[in-house]
């Protein structure tokens, strides 16, 4: 009101008055339950101020990282009043001057605009990232855990394989790309015509996978709904198991072919490569995949009688030929398109079969047709280029495709564009593929896709179930190997430090034994040298062996690793090798001085 305003000035002008001593302050308080309550919304206050001061300046970070539109500190959280609401003076503000009033406002306003902060990361679900556990007793990095995910012609029909299929000039460029998420540590990729597969070691299991799952979205086009049905995760022993069974042939379409070493060992060369995104435990893994899938194809029957896809291909033809076309294979004219390594194979293996001669081979460039050609000097090829593509399949009774063509090169508009007058029988052995589903919809066409090989493979396959067998026994063992090579990196600074150890206490005694010894010739000087080592290496090998002997359960390895510890007081030790480093690094620095 008008009367109050005179007041209120004289009040302003009037100094603050001191504040009460906290007896006084505390002894009001008790008398008045309101200003009590007061006082402790203004303690939870604070509490909660510092920890908003902390989010607030986390908030570049969080906006860049997790990619959140990061708010001005300027923002504040809009309040409105419902209609018909006075605005009134609330009645802990009533004693205070207009100086105070504002203050208070502007420290509520505070809080209001770091809890609108709070309240937008919480609504965005910000993924909290685990950090790298450490080992309890020697306080290095423990080494993360191998997974895979992935989809195979185990899992997945070709038409969704096709959508994630990534040539291998891309494997190293895409793993970097997944490397460089958060969560994981290593990352490999293997995409093949039967499999696409992301091998990856991480400590966050459930923001990884989460991240891939985002990955594979945006790269197929497929929403998680339709990804899942089709996808595995595996993750330790039984990750390491499949890669292992992959290399070796047992989870391949064709039970035992070599394709997939040669493609498992190209995953290892890129992620090995200087600019590769593979570490240790990876790097590790995939060369014992490698050696294993050599060990058992040499060591097992698997390999015998075994075909390829691009053989199984050409032996469905043989099979279905007559069938489907009313003629003999050794009839047919067959015409092949595309001058790659699938294709390599499949001449290899018509080359062995009644197929006629001469083969017409289709391609973009002459340059790999004629490499191809020089290759089977035995073979009679006629070489053609894309556009003469149509008038070798209207003349052509079989037509094999296997290019890296992401569009299908033969569908049912173009085969109805270009017709003919006889039947036509189409085997596509690519993913993605180059033979439309809707070609088989073409009258007197028959087309057949890389699902439809099972029926050549089960053939093949129970003749080799007793090499499969001892396979799996061989795989086992290397699982054991790799297992206990990944414990061996936790024991490895304990190790370390034991030879130390050994070393200090043995220069330490030949240097209070030195005027003793200095009295022997430099030759009886070298065999105390050499006997002393000896000796140490002698006793500490009983310790060490111990460290490196794998353990099914990890907390025994950090038992293990605990009493050696105490027993040789090897954390004193550590304090006194980085002291003698300093030491040493002083005096280097002086002499160069």
């Amino acid at each position: 009101s008008p009367a109050r305003r005179p007041r209120e000035r004289e009040r302003e002008r009037d100094p603050a008055p001191l504040p009460l001593p906290r007896e006084k302050m505390m002894h009001r308080a008790s008398s008045c339950p309101f200003l009590l309550a007061v006082l402790a919304v203004a303690a939870l206050c604070a509490t909660l101020n510092a920890l908003v001061d902390h989010t607030q300046r986390a908030r570049p970070y969080l906006a860049a990282s997790y990619g959140l539109k990061q708010l001005s500190p300027s923002s504040r959280l809009q309040l409105t009043r419902p209609a018909g609401m006075t605005r009134s003076l609330p009645s802990c503000l009533r004693g205070l001057n207009s100086a105070e009033r504002r203050r208070s406002r502007s420290r509520v306003a505070e809080l209001q605009g770091n809890m609108e902060l709070l309240m937008h990361t919480a609504q965005n679900q910000v993924p909290v990232f685990q950090a790298t556990p450490k080992c309890p007793v020697t306080g290095i990095p423990l080494p993360g855990n191998v997974h895979v995910v992935g989809l195979s012609h185990n899992t997945a029909d070709v038409s969704v394989r096709e959508k994630l299929a990534i040539p291998e000039a891309e494997w190293k460029a895409q793993a970097a790309r997944l490397n460089e998420m958060p969560g994981i540590d290593e990352a490999g990729i293997l995409s093949t015509c039967n499999r696409f597969e992301v091998y990856y070691v991480s400590h966050d299991t459930d923001n990884a996978n989460e991240q891939l799952l985002r990955f594979l979205e945006s790269k197929s086009g497929l929403s998680s709904n339709d990804l899942m049905p089709n996808l595995f995760f595996h993750d330790g022993y039984e990750a390491i198991k499949h890669l292992l069974s992959v290399s070796s042939g047992l989870d391949s379409l064709v039970v035992g072919e070599g394709q997939i070493l040669s493609q498992v060992k190209n995953c290892a060369a890129h992620g090995q490569d200087q600019e590769g995104s593979f570490g240790k435990v990876l790097g590790k893994l995939f060369n014992i995949a490698v050696a294993t899938g050599k060990r058992v194809r040499t060591e097992t029957g698997i390999s015998k009688g075994a075909v390829s896809v691009s053989s199984a291909a050409a032996q469905l033809s043989e099979m279905k030929v007559e069938g489907d076309l009313g003629i003999k294979f050794e009839d047919a004219r067959i015409a092949i398109v595309g001058a790659g390594e699938m294709t390599r194979l499949l001449v290899t293996h018509l080359a062995s079969t009644r197929a006629k001669q001469p083969l017409h081979i289709i391609n973009r460039g002459r340059e790999r047709m004629e490499k191809l050609n020089d290759m089977f000097p035995d073979v009679d090829m006629s070489l053609h280029t894309l556009d003469e593509m149509w008038d070798q399949i209207k003349e052509a009774d079989i037509v094999f495709t296997s290019t890296f063509s992401k569009d299908p090169l033969l569908d049912k508009a173009n085969l109805e564009a270009n017709p003919r007058d006889k039947k036509l029988m189409l085997v596509d052995i690519s993913v993605p593929v180059n033979v439309g589903y809707d070609a088989k919809d073409v009258e007197g066409v028959t087309a057949y896709h890389v699902d439809d090989l099972k029926e050549v493979v089960e053939k093949n396959k129970e003749k080799r179930m007793a090499a499969v067998r001892e396979a799996e026994v061989m795989i086992e063992n290397e699982i054991k190997e790799f297992e206990g090579w990944k414990q061996s990196l936790r024991c490895i600074p304990a190790i370390k430090m034991l030879r130390e150890k050994g070393e200090v206490i043995r220069q330490k005694e030949l240097q209070n034994a030195e005027k003793i010894l200095s009295g022997l010739s430099q030759k009886e000087k070298d065999t105390v040298d050499r006997v002393t080592k000896g000796i140490i290496n002698k006793l500490l090998h009983g310790p060490m062996a111990h460290l490196r002997d794998p353990e099914e359960v990890s907390d025994r390895v950090e038992y293990k690793l605990e009493t050696v510890q105490k027993m040789f007081q090897l954390t004193d030790l550590e304090a006194h090798i980085l002291l003698g480093d300093g030491k040493k690094k002083k005096k280097k620095k002086k002499q160069a001085a």
